[in-house]
């Protein structure tokens, strides 16, 4: 158990590290008026990074599926909420208002809670 909570925490990190890189590249992608829509997707540096991190967790997630319940290791993502959060508020400067930590951390305790059945 201790080995699938670290490859989750490595995922997760993978994971929400990857939506606000690809957050990031996409925002660069919709502010340019030139040129076609998918060649600047495609030819986007933080958008390559992101999808390879999301790769990266995809296949780090399907190795722990094959020696966990999913009941088991799908809850244990929802780590990702609190990297999302707290890195798009960095990296990106969203705002995250306490009203929206506070969501998080119910979401966060109803896993646990559904995670402890």
């Amino acid at each position: 158990m201790p080995a699938t909570l670290l490859w989750v925490g490595i995922a997760s990190l993978l994971g929400g590290v990857g939506h606000v890189i690809l957050a990031k590249g996409m925002k660069i992608v919709g502010g340019a008026a030139i040129g076609s829509p998918v060649a600047r997707t495609l030819g986007n540096p933080w958008v390559l990074l992101g999808v390879a991190f999301q790769a990266a967790f995809f296949f780090i997630y399907m190795a722990l599926l094959s020696r966990e319940d999913v009941s088991k290791v799908l809850p244990l993502t929802t780590l990702n909420y609190i990297i999302v959060a707290f890195c798009a508020q960095l990296l990106l400067a969203e705002p995250v208002t306490a009203l929206r930590w506070t969501g998080i951390g119910f979401i966060v305790l109803g896993v646990f809670l559904v995670g402890r059945t």
